[in-house]
């Protein structure tokens, strides 16, 4: 019998966990992967300097951001409260982050964002939820703009007895959904999609609770290249 969790459930895990900067079994506490400050390095004068990081957790990648000298709207659906307790300490580079409580499906892109990141979020969404939030992000680019996506694929969870888990209404991707989904949201886009296995093991059995491929996709916008002057 596959056991069904509620969204809310699922809100209410990872409030207790970043209020009380707990570190889960998914490490939520870790740092960002190297992965990610390549895109960073990446990000040149052509690339606006604001971004957007939905589903931001314990803030990692917010930070990150920050101290990149990206002005920084970080969404999640957990209170505030527990981002700027960390931001507190940063002194300057707190006053260029926007922390807003909200559900990531639900965001409206009233402006372009030059870095667009979403890790381990996407996969709870519907897949209709999903799609509509990668095309309208894509619709507010106008340069040459950055989204960095990390997405949980072929998901299997279980509990302390065995039996399997899943999340209410949760995308349930497998990768080669989601590389047809990518490759139709960013068709005029630079993407790159890479894979890596990915296990979490309960803290009392030592059995996996979690076991996924986890999809790193880059995709930067092309940008033409201005024309030289006709003779």
């Amino acid at each position: 019998m596959t056991i069904i969790r509620s969204r809310d459930s699922v809100r209410a895990f990872y409030t207790e966990a970043i209020e009380g900067s707990k570190d889960t079994v998914e490490h939520l506490q870790a740092p960002v992967s190297e992965a990610f400050r390549s895109v960073l390095a990446s990000a040149g004068r052509d690339t606006p300097r604001s971004a957007v990081d939905l589903g931001y957790g314990a803030g990692a990648h917010t930070i990150a951001l920050a101290q990149s000298g990206f002005d920084v709207l970080a969404v999640d659906q957990v209170p505030c409260a527990g981002l700027w307790g960390r931001l507190r300490s940063l002194g300057r580079t707190a006053g260029r982050v926007d922390v807003r409580e909200g559900l990531v499906e639900h965001f409206a892109f009233d402006q372009e964002f030059g870095l667009l990141v979403a890790k381990d979020v996407l996969h709870y969404l519907a897949k209709p939820q999903v799609a509509d939030l990668l095309n309208r992000a894509v619709a507010a680019s106008c340069s040459r703009n950055i989204h960095y996506l990390e997405v949980f694929t072929d998901i299997r969870r279980t509990n302390r007895t065995g039996e399997p888990v899943e999340i209410e209404g949760e995308a349930d991707y497998s990768i080669d959904a989601l590389r047809r989904l990518l490759q139709e949201v960013y068709e005029d886009w630079d993407l790159s999609v890479s894979l890596e296995d990915h296990t979490e093991q309960d803290s009392l059995t030592g059995r996996n609770c979690f076991e996924a491929t986890r999809a790193v996709a880059v995709a930067v916008r092309k940008v033409s290249e201005p024309e030289g002057p006709t003779r």
